[in-house]
């Protein structure tokens, strides 16, 4: 089945599917490639492919399943780009720190290196669900209602987990936290 082509009256519905739920995959494949956005694009569009290849398997499936199976299959696609790519196992995601010491201040230098490293210690630190909606908000800079169709969950659940993790920023971080003058409906 995985080589036959879609009859015309699929293809409006797997092009309304991809509408509907690829920039949501888009950011979970971004939390899973630590914010590789081309990468992430890459895996959005071999999960569609793959839908596409199976879309009589994937076409009776509720909206909230063909959720799953396309992140289930976006997963699988970098479980299986990671392993051929060793770059990634290294990489960490360069956080953007509001706080900026003059050029010439070494010790406001070695401070905000610290500060941009306990930072990336708290976010790795946190439960998976926070883990990502901390990722999707500050490295991908998606909005609190993209996040919450990404993974499924209400908005409010997504400012209650943005507004753990501020305060274990602030506790974790000090006057050095990079996100103290967001405010919590960002």
């Amino acid at each position: 089945m995985s080589g036959e082509k879609i009859p015309e009256d699929h293809a409006g519905e797997l092009a309304d599917c991809f509408t509907t739920h690829a920039r949501g995959l888009f950011g979970y494949a971004c939390v899973l490639t630590c914010g590789d956005r081309a990468l992430a694009d890459d895996l959005v569009q071999s999960a569609f492919m793959a839908a596409a290849g199976q879309w009589r398997t994937v076409r009776p499936l509720l909206a909230a399943q063909r959720v799953r199976w396309l992140q289930t299959t976006v997963g699988h696609l970098a479980i299986s780009e990671f392993r051929r790519n060793d770059a990634f196992r290294d990489r960490l995601p360069q956080l953007e720190v509001r706080y900026r010491p003059s050029p010439a201040d070494t010790d406001a230098d070695a401070l905000s290196g610290i500060a941009v490293d306990r930072c990336w210690r708290v976010i790795q630190a946190l439960p998976p669900r926070q883990h990502a909606v901390a990722v999707m908000r500050w490295l991908l800079g998606m909005t609190n209602t993209e996040i919450a169709a990404a993974l499924g969950v209400a908005d409010g659940t997504v400012a209650a987990h943005l507004s753990t993790v501020r305060a274990k920023l602030r506790a974790g971080l000090g006057p050095y936290d990079p996100f103290a003058g967001e405010g919590a409906s960002s």
